[in-house]
C-alpha cells in the first residue's frame, strides 16, 4: 500500500491519460464547485470564520499525510511556506467578503484573472520577460473583465473589487509557488502555506469578534467539503494525474474551473448571468489557457495548487 506521501506526490500507479484526464477534470469540477458552497455559508458564518474552518481542517489532515516531508524542509523553504500563506489567506479573506456582495459565477471569472495577472507580475518581481502570448492574454483578460463589470447581470460592486485585489492576492502566491517549488519541497510548503493561511483567518476572526463554530450540517457539510474534497483529494488527483498529463494538458484542464463555477452557479443557485457576462467570462477563461499553456508550462507539474477559491 502507498504510504500518504506518496498519495500527495503522485508516487502511485501511473494512471492512463484518459482516466488522469477524467481524475484531474473532476478535481476542476471540485474547486469551481467552492465558489457556490462557499456562498451558501455566508449567511451563517463570517469569511474570516469559514476559511479558519476550511483551512484548519484541510491543515490538520494535510499534517498528517505529509509530516515528514514538512520536518524535513529547509529553514529558508519553511519561511517561504510562511510567506506563500500569508499570501494564500490574505487572498482568500478579500475573494470571500467580495463574495458576499458578488454572484457565485462573476466570482469565478474574476478569481480566475489571477492566473493572467502572473507573467506581468512574474516580470515586476522576477525580471521574467512577458512574451507576446503573455500581453495576449493580458488584453484579452482586461476586455473579459470590462464585460464581466459592466453588461448586464454582472456589475462592478466593492465586492467585485475585493475578488479582484484577492486575484492579486492568488497571483502573488502562484508567483512564488512557481520560483520557489521543487519536486522534492513542494508537498512540504504547501503544507506549511495552508496552516499559516489558517493561523492568518483565525487572527482576523479573534480581532473582529467572529470565531463561532458551524452550527447547521449545512454549514458542517461546506466547510468538509471545500477542506477535504476541493482542497486535500483535489491536490492529491492533481499530483496523481499530472504524471501522465503535460503541463500544458493540465493548464487547460484546470482553466475549466470558472466555467463550472459559473454552471453551477446557474444550475444550482438559479444565478442568471447576461450575455455580455457570459461573453466576458469566456474571454477570462481564454486569457487563463493562453497564460498557462504559454507562459508557465514550466512550473505546473513541480508546484501543486492549493485550491480553496
Amino acid at each position: 500500500m502507498a504510504s500518504p506521501d506518496a498519495a500527495l506526490t503522485g508516487r502511485l500507479a501511473a494512471p492512463g491519460r484518459p482516466a488522469a484526464s477524467g481524475a484531474l477534470l473532476f478535481a476542476t469540477a471540485a474547486w469551481g464547485s467552492t465558489f457556490v458552497v462557499t456562498k451558501s455559508s455566508l449567511g451563517e458564518l463570517a469569511p474570516a470564520t469559514f476559511l479558519l474552518w476550511r483551512f484548519g481542517v484541510a491543515a490538520v489532515v494535510l499534517l498528517a499525510v505529509s509530516a515528514r516531508r514538512t520536518r524535513g524542509l529547509t529553514r529558508p523553504d519553511r519561511w517561504r511556506g510562511v510567506a506563500l500563506g500569508v499570501l494564500l489567506g490574505g487572498g482568500f479573506l478579500l475573494q470571500t467578503t467580495g463574495l458576499q456582495d458578488t454572484s457565485a459565477g462573476l466570482s469565478g471569472f474574476l478569481t480566475g484573472s489571477s492566473v493572467v495577472m502572473v507573467p506581468v507580475l512574474a516580470s515586476v518581481v522576477l525580471s521574467t520577460r512577458v512574451t507576446a502570448q503573455g500581453w495576449l492574454a493580458v488584453g484579452l483578460s482586461a476586455v473579459g473583465l470590462v464585460l464581466l463589470t459592466s453588461g448586464p447581470g454582472a456589475g462592478f460592486s466593492a465586492g467585485a473589487v475585493l475578488t479582484l485585489a484577492g486575484a492579486a492576492g492568488f497571483a502573488g502566491h502562484i508567483t512564488a509557488l512557481s520560483a520557489w517549488a521543487t519536486p522534492s519541497n513542494a508537498v512540504g510548503i504547501t503544507t506549511v502555506s495552508v496552516v499559516v493561511a489558517a493561523g492568518t483567518c483565525a487572527v482576523w476572526s479573534a480581532l473582529t469578534g467572529q470565531l463561532a463554530a458551524p452550527r447547521s450540517p449545512g454549514a458542517w457539510a461546506a466547510v468538509l467539503w471545500v477542506a477535504l474534497v476541493a482542497t486535500c483529494l483535489g491536490l492529491a488527483v492533481q499530483a496523481w494525474a499530472q504524471g501522465a498529463l503535460t503541463a500544458t494538458s493540465a493548464a487547460v484542464i484546470m482553466t475549466m474551473e470558472p466555467v463550472f463555477a459559473a454552471l453551477l452557479a446557474v444550475l444550482v443557485a438559479g444565478e442568471l448571468l447576461g450575455p455580455a457576462a457570459w461573453l466576458g467570462g469566456l474571454l477570462v477563461v481564454l486569457a487563463m489557457g493562453t497564460a498557462e499553456i504559454g507562459v508557465r508550462e514550466c512550473c505546473d507539474a513541480t508546484a501543486p495548487r492549493v485550491e480553496c477559491c
